[in-house]
């Protein structure tokens, strides 16, 4: 158990923790909360006992995924270190909680303005991104919910966290749309499963507002899908036109098209600057 932290319920119950919920959580009864031990920034995550079945499912779910994750090494994680506190009678602010997650705080991963940075540290930036994203895959699940802030750099590697919507990979079936239209996929709009390729264009969606410093903008979910599924366009900057072809591999309108070969991936990253 490599990556495992070492609170105990004692030590929370003499900290303070300071309400972070976003208001739509807080009615599906998720609560949020940061404190600070032995002055290092933490995250606490929990589920509201008598909440709807349906997200109890969904924070299970993330919790039972850092477990199974917390198998790899640590250098080979794509996890944050985390705990899990489960004991009878818990509660937060006099709310009863089944299951508390601990995180430790993160920067995060595409913090750096990619002005900021040299062509070949934007190329080791990208690279990681795709490669705990291929880690996950190879662990059988998908991530389902892929946006600029679920990655974030622990110890200069990157790592992944929000397992809440992650899916096995080998999923095929479309269950309730829960995902970001920032980051959905052409095929999304239209019905089909999430997939290994959604995460892909997911993938390809950030890194093209990390290089073009911008983000896509859109007045509502038919806009969006008018974006994604029609008018969206590549336009980098000249001094990062290297990664056009990456980029127009990840964010292919037609499912099939689109590149979920890690290793070609990686290799269009690489042949773009050799």
């Amino acid at each position: 158990m490599q990556n495992l932290l070492r609170f105990k319920s004692t030590d929370l119950a003499q900290t303070i923790c300071e309400p972070k919920t976003k208001t739509k959580s807080l009615v599906f009864g998720r609560r949020l909360y940061q404190f600070q031990f032995n002055q290092q920034r933490y995250w606490l995550k929990a589920q509201v006992s008598d909440s709807s079945p349906e997200h109890v499912v969904s924070f299970g779910r993330e919790i039972e995924l850092y477990q199974l994750f917390n198998q790899a090494s640590r250098q080979n994680s794509i996890t944050l270190p985390f705990q899990v506190i489960k004991e009878t009678h818990l509660s937060i602010q006099q709310e009863p909680i089944d299951r508390l997650l601990i995180l430790p705080n993160a920067e995060p991963w595409f913090l750096q303005p990619v002005s900021n940075l040299s062509i070949e540290q934007v190329r080791q930036v990208l690279w990681q991104a795709i490669d705990v994203v291929e880690r996950l895959s190879l662990h059988g699940w998908i991530h389902a919910d892929l946006k600029q802030e679920h990655f974030v750099n622990w110890q200069g590697q990157c790592r992944l966290i929000d397992f809440e919507q992650a899916l096995p990979l080998d999923f095929d079936q479309q269950n309730a749309l829960t995902a970001t239209p920032r980051y959905m996929a052409p095929e999304l709009f239209h019905g089909q499963a999430k997939s290994l390729h959604s995460d892909i264009y997911a993938l390809g969606i950030i890194f093209l507002e990390w290089l073009t410093s911008q983000r896509l903008e859109a007045k509502n979910y038919e806009d969006w899908a008018f974006l994604h599924c029609q008018r969206l366009k590549l336009d980098l900057p000249m001094q990062y036109q290297g990664f056009n072809q990456l980029l127009q591999h990840m964010l292919m309108k037609q499912k099939n098209d689109r590149l979920v070969d890690f290793y070609r991936l990686k290799s269009d990253l690489v042949a773009e600057f050799a």
